[in-house]
């Protein structure tokens, strides 16, 4: 059987941290948290990736960037990995091209989790070529989605904006099955519990207000975060939100991974940065999001969803006044959550083709 041929970009170390951690936007250092001392550094790297422990979670961040396009920071997808489940959190721009990176066609063609924040483009534009391309290129069975109010609404104009593709794929001998998309609308609360693999939904404060008078404006819609929980493990994943969401505090309590959104305002006053800055109503700068660090003290807090894509890991941790452990995701990083918390880049899959891969076998 062939397996994908994976390499780590640089060589690995790992180091413990001993205050506010910093990534840079590329490193490739593995850093892990714990309160054991410090594990002597690797003398050669893995070449594959790392069996996850049956007490571990992992995170790879597929993407860290936003609506703005951007060469560094792709769309912010989140990959979480459990046991032998694969949950996808908001397919966005250059999705497939990360799965490439991070696990070929294998990674692509097993995902059949999917778990959407809100339904703004740059958090579900790359469905479509995940639910088709992962169906075309061996997923056996059916596509699940999970979202908030609206969410079967938009899977199922999505299913009438590709009936003649699909029906086509079909015709020439395409196997069926992996078309199909089992969508669902959900409230907050527990909406996933299999295996000892649980996933809540919460509201979070991402609805549109009223720039004057602060109050919410009259829209139909709901915006929700997730809290991830397995074999006594955590993570708090925020969604898109002001800093002043109490339920992302209630929900990230003492977790041990909390990931949150971050705008830095565009300096100026050019009609340009003006534009860039309406969303700072609906999104959380530095010191707020510093404040629900604060209250919350995660094991590790990390940034991801990063507003606008080219601030540098630096420039966010200057402006962030928390005094715990931190980090700044860049794309294709990694965090195993166990005993200890490591941050790695993930390694790479680099040239399998879909002929020589595995996933019909």
């Amino acid at each position: 059987m062939t397996t994908t041929n994976l390499r780590w970009p640089t060589a690995l170390s790992s180091l413990l941290l001993t205050g506010a951690l910093a990534c840079g936007q590329a490193p490739a250092d593995a850093v892990s948290v714990d309160e054991a001392p410090p594990a002597a550094a690797s003398e050669a790297p893995p070449d594959t990736l790392p069996e996850l422990g049956p007490t571990e979670l992992r995170v790879t961040f597929l993407g860290t960037g936003a609506p703005r396009p951007s060469l560094l920071r792709f769309g912010p997808t989140t990959l979480v990995e459990a046991g032998d489940r694969r949950i996808l959190v908001d397919p966005s721009w250059g999705l497939t091209q990360r799965l490439m990176q991070a696990g070929s066609f294998e990674l692509l063609t097993s995902i059949d989790h999917v778990l959407l924040t809100h339904l703004h483009y740059d958090h579900t534009i790359g469905l479509p070529e995940l639910w088709l391309g992962g169906w075309l290129f061996g997923r056996p069975g059916p596509l699940r989605i999970q979202g908030p109010v609206g969410t079967q609404a938009m899977m199922h104009a999505f299913e009438q904006a590709y009936r003649w593709d699909i029906d086509y794929r079909l015709l020439v001998g395409v196997p069926g099955g992996g078309q199909v998309m089992a969508a669902e609308d959900v409230a907050p609360g527990v909406v996933f519990d299999e295996g000892g693999l649980r996933v809540t939904a919460f509201q979070v404060a991402h609805m549109p207000i009223d720039l004057a008078t602060r109050q919410l404006l009259e829209f139909d819609g709901q915006t929700l975060g997730f809290r991830i929980d397995y074999a006594g493990r955590s993570l708090v994943l925020s969604g898109d939100t002001r800093g002043d969401s109490s339920a992302v505090i209630e929900q990230a309590r003492g977790v041990d991974v909390l990931v949150h959104e971050v705008q830095v305002p565009s300096p100026g006053a050019t009609e340009e940065a003006k534009l860039a800055n309406v969303s700072l109503s609906v999104h959380a700068e530095p010191a707020a999001v510093a404040r629900v660090f604060q209250q919350a003290q995660p094991r590790m807090a990390v940034y991801s969803h990063i507003i606008p894509p080219d601030i540098t890991a630096d420039d966010l941790v200057a402006a962030t006044p928390y005094d715990g452990s931190m980090t700044v995701a860049h794309d294709l990083m990694m965090i195993t959550i166990g005993d200890q918390i490591v941050v790695s880049d993930r390694p790479r899959a680099e040239g399998t083709t879909f002929e020589g891969s595995s996933v019909l076998r």
